[in-house]
């Protein structure tokens, strides 16, 4: 494998419980294919990408297998059980990356329409000497931040430096190890790069994403995302199909 070789880590360990108690979310149907399908193939369509880990549930593990491995080389993928938290299942992919890799992107299972190019910047960051770079939209919304307890305004705040993080996430493989390692299990976190902070390893670069690599999370996002692939292959909409 070569040195500068990069996969990515895919955790796919959730429950999905705000899409439906009943129905796995990265099962069901975007215009005729599944969420994790195509956020799989849309991975593995960036040049820049060797393979993919998926880290998911034990529940799933087989069914994720039967879904992607018909589609895929089985040197493109390899399958491991995931972590009770997204961070966890993280690091178990960390763990079953094959020897070699320099590179780690981390993606979210439930993000199907991320574009090739968006991935192909966020890597050339880190190629260029980030530890890590992240996709992330712009707040355009005025933000208040409130008394948790009363519910009151306590201040607003400069949307001017706030952007909405998003995946992928791309760092150093070295890196990424050494933050989940160093930030205790307890430390509450929402995402890698938040632990590259906390652990002070940095530069980390945001990269400007788009409105349509959005996440699966309720069932309204289905017709959603529907729209932008639509508009995809109508020529008029943000990204290419992948």
């Amino acid at each position: 494998m070569s040195k500068s070789a990069c996969w990515a880590i895919v955790p796919a360990g959730g429950g999905g419980s705000r899409f439906s108690d009943k129905q796995d979310k990265l099962l069901v149907s975007l215009a005729g294919k599944p969420v994790l399908l195509r956020t799989v193939s849309a991975l593995l369509a960036c040049p820049g990408i060797d393979g993919v880990v998926i880290a998911a549930s034990e529940s799933n593990l087989s069914r994720y297998q039967a879904l992607l491995n018909p589609h895929f080389s089985p040197q493109k993928l390899i399958f491991t059980v995931g972590g009770p938290s997204r961070r966890a299942s993280v690091w178990q992919g960390l763990l079953a990356l094959p020897a070699g890799v320099r590179t780690v992107v981390v993606h979210d299972a439930a993000r199907p329409l991320i574009q090739s190019a968006l991935i192909g910047q966020a890597l050339q960051a880190v190629a260029q000497g980030a530890k890590g770079s992240v996709v992330a939209i712009p707040v355009v919304d005025t933000i208040k931040q409130i008394d948790p307890h009363t519910g009151t305004i306590h201040q607003t705040l400069d949307r001017t430096t706030l952007w909405r993080a998003q995946t992928p996430q791309v760092f150093e493989f070295s890196a990424l190890q050494s933050a989940h390692q160093q930030v205790p299990q307890a430390t509450p976190v929402t995402d890698d790069a938040q632990l590259l902070e906390l652990a002070g390893i940095g530069p980390i670069q945001i990269i400007q994403g788009a409105e349509s690599n959005l996440k699966i999370t309720t069932q309204e996002d289905i017709p959603l995302a529907e729209s932008f692939l639509r508009q995809a292959e109508s020529g008029v909409g943000l990204f290419t199909q992948p």
